[in-house]
């Protein structure tokens, strides 16, 4: 059972009428904060950002460009391919190592499938480049020039049929903004307990200056800025606004469900997600659409707020069962090591 199954399972409920947005409310609430049960109107306050919410889910699953047949005797007739992989080989390394697809192979889930779809995500890289160009009646040896590169490939979303995949993404980024108002819940009351924590730090120091106490802090290197009052109380005050600041903000399930409203409402910011049209040549070189011999190579790019990802992008990939190499066992490695 995946993370949307229990987040979005078979409870019921009263959301106008809507029995996915309903079902979807009751497992948020349970997922966020079971207490926000006992909040008589947080089912009103929470209904209207979760169909939002469904809405941008569904959106990003539409923008999913059709399934591109995903296997090495299919390069070179699929731009995107040419796009991502130098050569059909690159394309059959990809799916067999991918520890992802053959786990999903070798599930029950799987039993049956001819071909698996699913989405096939990369890291999208650009470089500058000098190389030769015609411009006008003159060539030039130092024109710059775009080119783009692919790595880091990731495959995910696995499911029997491209409209069940659609779905699959659809819940990906449910699951995806269920998390993030997680972090910002957990952020804010971490970011509470951090300034309490050191109010009481504070006016404990405060006191003991002021007795002319400095306690361990003599012991140290430099501790006379332990010892500097005007300091610690202006740091106190510092701190003591803060603190106001954010209790002002709200406290306890109604900051709760502040946050989740508005992380919700910011869906689009949280996971961001649009089509990417590219035109390259040959060569993976960026040229206009009217260029002779350029590709057209649609894409979804997507990014999160996480700190620390980057930005990907994304095709729907249609993989038959027959292009994952069975797994092969190095004898010979096997030996040395023992």
């Amino acid at each position: 059972m995946g993370l949307l199954d229990w987040l979005f399972g078979t409870r019921h409920g009263e959301c106008a009428g809507e029995a996915r947005r309903d079902e979807a409310l009751e497992q948020l609430i349970d997922a966020i904060d079971p207490r926000l049960h006992l909040l008589a109107d947080a089912r009103a306050r929470l209904c209207p950002v979760v169909g939002v919410a469904l809405d941008y889910a569904d959106g990003v699953a539409a923008g999913l460009v059709p399934c591109v047949d995903t296997q090495p005797e299919s390069w070179a007739a699929s731009p995107v391919l040419r796009a991502f992989f130098v050569r059909p080989a690159e394309v059959a390394d990809t799916l067999s190592t991918s520890p992802d697809l053959r786990d999903f192979l070798a599930s029950p889930a799987a039993e049956g499938l001819e071909q698996v779809f699913c989405v096939l995500a990369a890291t999208r890289s650009e470089h500058t480049v000098l190389g030769p160009a015609l411009e006008g009646e003159f060539l030039r040896q130092d024109v710059a020039r775009q080119t783009v590169s692919f790595n880091h490939f990731r495959l995910f979303g696995f499911s029997a049929s491209e409209a069940a995949l659609r779905r699959r993404v659809a819940d990906i980024v449910l699951e995806g903004l269920v998390l993030a108002a997680l972090r910002r819940v957990a952020a804010r009351q971490q970011q509470g307990e951090r300034l309490a924590f050191a109010q009481r730090l504070l006016r404990a120091r405060v006191a003991l200056v002021e007795q002319s106490r400095a306690g361990l802090d003599a012991l140290e290197c430099g501790s006379w800025q332990g010892r500097d009052l005007a300091d610690l109380r202006a740091r106190l005050a510092a701190n003591a606004a803060e603190l106001h600041a954010l209790e002002a903000a709200g406290s306890g399930l109604e900051a709760t469900i502040d946050t989740v409203v508005a992380t919700l409402t910011d869906a689009a910011t949280v996971i961001h997600a649009e089509n990417l049209c590219l035109h390259l040549d040959a060569m993976n070189v960026v040229v206009p659409p009217e260029h002779p011999g350029a590709r057209t190579v649609p894409l979804l790019a997507f990014s999160t707020a996480t700190p620390g990802t980057s930005r990907r992008v994304a095709f729907g990939a249609c993989v038959p069962r027959a292009s994952v190499a069975a797994r092969r066992i190095d004898w010979d490695v096997g030996m040395r090591l023992l």
